[in-house]
C-alpha cells in the first residue's frame, strides 16, 4: 500500500515538473551596442576599453548580442602585423567570457574602408588631415572592414541572408546622383552601394520557432563639412530598404535585379528582432528620421520614447545627446526592455579630478570635486553610445 501510494506521488510529482517546463516560455534576451572603433589592436591586448566593455556587459543576461564598429579582420590590415582572417568576432566573444564554440556567430565585412589607400602597406588608424585624404571617399573607413557587424547567439542560426553589393540605384532607380559630391569635391559613382556597411538577416531556432534577427547598420545622417554629401539621402534610402524588408512596402517602388530574386520582404506572420545604429534620431528632421517614425507605426519599439542612446564621450556639461540606436521586432511578447545609461550623480563617487584627460571637456572647467558614478566612468571608457538590450517571450 505504502508502495502503491510512494508510485502514485512520483507519478503527480512527474506530471507536474513536465508540465511545467512545457508552460516556460522560451526567453529570447537581447543586447544591442554600437562599441566605438573595436579594432583589431584593441583585441590583441588588455586595455581600459575592453575591462569597461567586459563589466557593463556583465550587467545583462543575454543570449544574442549585437555589436557595431567592430573590424572585420583581414590579412595585413592595418598594417603587416595583422595576419588573421575574420575571427575578430570570436576574439571578442572570448574576451567577455562567451565561449565560441558553444555560441552560433554572424560576421561579415562591411564595405567601410575598402577603397581606403595604405602607403608603404600601412593604413592609417587615427583621424587626420592627411589620413581623411586616403579614406575610402564612398564608404568611408580609414582601412578595409572597418565598421563592421557580428551578431553572437547561443541559437543556432539556421540560414544567413547578407546584402553588401546591391547598388543604391538598383533599390531606388530615381536617385539623383548629380548633385552629391565626395568630401573631396569629385562625383560620387552611380555603382555606389545601397549599404555602406551591410545589411543580414540572420534565422535563429527557438524552441522550433524561427526567428529572424536583422542587424543593420546605417550611414550616418550627418554632412561632416560636406555640404553635398549623400549621406542623408542614403540613410533614407537604407531605411526605407529596412522598411520594405519588415513590413513589405515603402513609400517608393522596388524591384530588385533578377540576381537578387531571393531576396523578399518578411511575410506578416514572421517573427523577427530589427537591431542597430541607424544613425537618425526619430525626433529629428532628417529624410530618414521621417522614415524611422513610419516604421515604427508598422512595427513594434522595444521601448516607447527612447531617451537618447549617443553621446559625446567626455564629462563637460555641453555634450551632444542623439537618439540613434533602436530594436523593432514583431510577433514576440516582449517582457522587459532599456537603454542602459547609469545615473551620473548616483552610486559611488568617482572624482573629476580623477578622471584620464580624454573624458574631460575641453572647452569648459568643471569642478575638480565633482561626483560622477563608476558605472557612468565605466560606460565613458567604453563606448560613445550606450547598450539597448530587451527581453522577448515566444
Amino acid at each position: 500500500m505504502i508502495k502503491s501510494i510512494s508510485l502514485i506521488v512520483l507519478s503527480i510529482f512527474l506530471f507536474l515538473s513536465c508540465s511545467t517546463l512545457e508552460n516556460k516560455k522560451a526567453r529570447i534576451n537581447v543586447v544591442h551596442w554600437n562599441i566605438k572603433e573595436l579594432e583589431s589592436s584593441k583585441l590583441n591586448k588588455e586595455n581600459h576599453q575592453i575591462k569597461a566593455v567586459r563589466k557593463i556587459l556583465n550587467n545583462f543576461s543575454f543570449n544574442i548580442l549585437s555589436i557595431n564598429e567592430l573590424q572585420y579582420d583581414t590579412k595585413d590590415v592595418p598594417n603587416e602585423r595583422f595576419k588573421s582572417v575574420g575571427r575578430n568576432a570570436e576574439r571578442f566573444a572570448e574576451l567577455i567570457g562567451k565561449d565560441p564554440f558553444e555560441h552560433a556567430i554572424s560576421f561579415t565585412q562591411a564595405n567601410t574602408g575598402n577603397k581606403a589607400k595604405h602607403v608603404n602597406y600601412n593604413y592609417a588608424t587615427k583621424m587626420t588631415i592627411k589620413a581623411r585624404k586616403l579614406a575610402d571617399q564612398d564608404n568611408f573607413g580609414l582601412f578595409p572592414g572597418q565598421y563592421s557587424t557580428a551578431m553572437i547567439s547561443e541559437f543556432p542560426i539556421k540560414s544567413e541572408v547578407v546584402l553588401k553589393n546591391l547598388k543604391w540605384r538598383e533599390f531606388n532607380k530615381s536617385v539623383s546622383f548629380s548633385k552629391f559630391r565626395r568630401s573631396n569635391g569629385r562625383r560620387i559613382p552611380t555603382t555606389i552601394q545601397l549599404f555602406d556597411k551591410s545589411f543580414t538577416d540572420s534565422v535563429i531556432e527557438v524552441d522550433g520557432h524561427d526567428v529572424h534577427i536583422i542587424t543593420l547598420h546605417t550611414v550616418p545622417s550627418y554632412h561632416f563639412g560636406n555640404k553635398k554629401t549623400p549621406n542623408y539621402e542614403r540613410n533614407k534610402d537604407q531605411l526605407r530598404f529596412l522598411e520594405w524588408y519588415l513590413t513589405g512596402g515603402t513609400d517608393i517602388p522596388v524591384k530588385l535585379p533578377k540576381k537578387y530574386s531571393d531576396i523578399k520582404p518578411l511575410k506578416k506572420t514572421d517573427k523577427f528582432i530589427a537591431m542597430g545604429d541607424w544613425n537618425t534620431s526619430i525626433y529629428a528632421n532628417n529624410k530618414g528620421s521621417t522614415v524611422l517614425r513610419r516604421i515604427f507605426k508598422s512595427v513594434d519599439s522595444w521601448i516607447e520614447k527612447p531617451i537618447h542612446t549617443h553621446e559625446t564621450q567626455h564629462f563637460g556639461e555641453k555634450r551632444t545627446k542623439l537618439t540613434l540606436d533602436y530594436i523593432a521586432y514583431r510577433g514576440l511578447k516582449i517582457v522587459d526592455a532599456g537603454i542602459y545609461f547609469p545615473k551620473e550623480n548616483e552610486g559611488s563617487c568617482h572624482k573629476y579630478s580623477d578622471l584620464p584627460s580624454r573624458l574631460k571637456s575641453r572647452h569648459r572647467k568643471v569642478d575638480a570635486d565633482k561626483c560622477l558614478n563608476e558605472k557612468s566612468v565605466e560606460l565613458k571608457q567604453a563606448s560613445d553610445h550606450f547598450p539597448i538590450w530587451a527581453s522577448f517571450e515566444l
